[in-house]
């Protein structure tokens, strides 16, 4: 017996859940941080450690910063320290909402060049 139309996947289900759909919209933009720092981080060769000593921290806080949305509890601060080591530049960007369907695709089409 065939379906018509396409299967929703679970996470097409679950994106129409509002509540579902608004935390994982944060919570991607959280994570997206921390892929680019882990990448950063990677790319410099660095441990933990090493990056600890450079922020005079200890390597469980980059260990806690750099974990499964640890970094949404670190100060702004912290991470642009953490970006700067890294050679990354950390620009905090605040863009109306109604807006971010425009202006989204066009940003990461020029951060791609």
């Amino acid at each position: 017996m065939k379906t018509k139309g396409k299967v929703k996947s679970l996470f097409e289900q679950e994106m129409e859940d509002p509540g579902f759909c608004a935390r994982f919209e944060e919570e991607h933009e959280i994570f997206k941080i921390e892929v680019q720092l882990l990448a950063a981080l990677e790319r410099r060769g660095l441990t933990y450690e090493q990056l600890a000593k450079e922020l005079h921290t200890t390597k469980g806080n980059i260990s806690r910063d750099l974990r499964q949305g640890g970094i949404s509890t670190a100060k702004i601060g912290r991470i642009q320290r953490m970006a700067d080591i890294l050679g990354l530049a950390f620009i905090p960007l605040m863009l109306p909402k109604r807006k971010l369907p425009a202006l989204l695709p066009r940003l990461a089409k020029l951060l791609a060049a």
